[in-house]
């Protein structure tokens, strides 16, 4: 069985790097992305399993990317990562059509509970 790939989009490389860890952790192949333009393009490329994408960036944000792989690819499941989590941001993102929002710094059971929302397959952390 192929290893799941998931996209992941944030402007800081040091928050891609721990989260393309923490991923690879749980058996899944994390492309690092800069900002919701690369996604876009990297998606009209080639098949991913699902995106996780901070909110704030620059050029263009979390939620605005979220409304556009939904007219792009609106089977892509999309997890949305913020410094900033709320109770409202999370609202947010899911009126737009993401599976939900985890909070930085990250903690393994709050993305494994995503990914397995998502539909995403991984290797069950010991």
């Amino acid at each position: 069985m192929s290893r799941s790939r998931i996209l992941v989009a944030d402007n800081h490389q040091n928050v891609r790097e721990v989260m393309s860890n923490l991923l690879d952790m749980l058996g899944i192949e994390a492309i690092p992305c800069t900002g919701g333009e690369q996604v876009l393009q990297m998606v009209d490329c080639d098949n991913y399993d699902a995106v996780i994408s901070d909110v704030v960036m620059p050029e263009m944000g979390g939620l605005d990317l979220v409304s556009r792989l939904r007219e792009k690819k609106p089977k892509l499941p999309v997890i949305m990562m913020s410094s900033y989590a709320s109770e409202t941001l999370e609202e947010e993102a899911r009126s737009r059509g993401a599976v939900g929002l985890v909070s930085k710094p990250f903690k393994l059971e709050a993305v494994t509970r995503l990914l397995e929302a998502a539909g995403v397959r991984f290797l069950r952390p010991a």
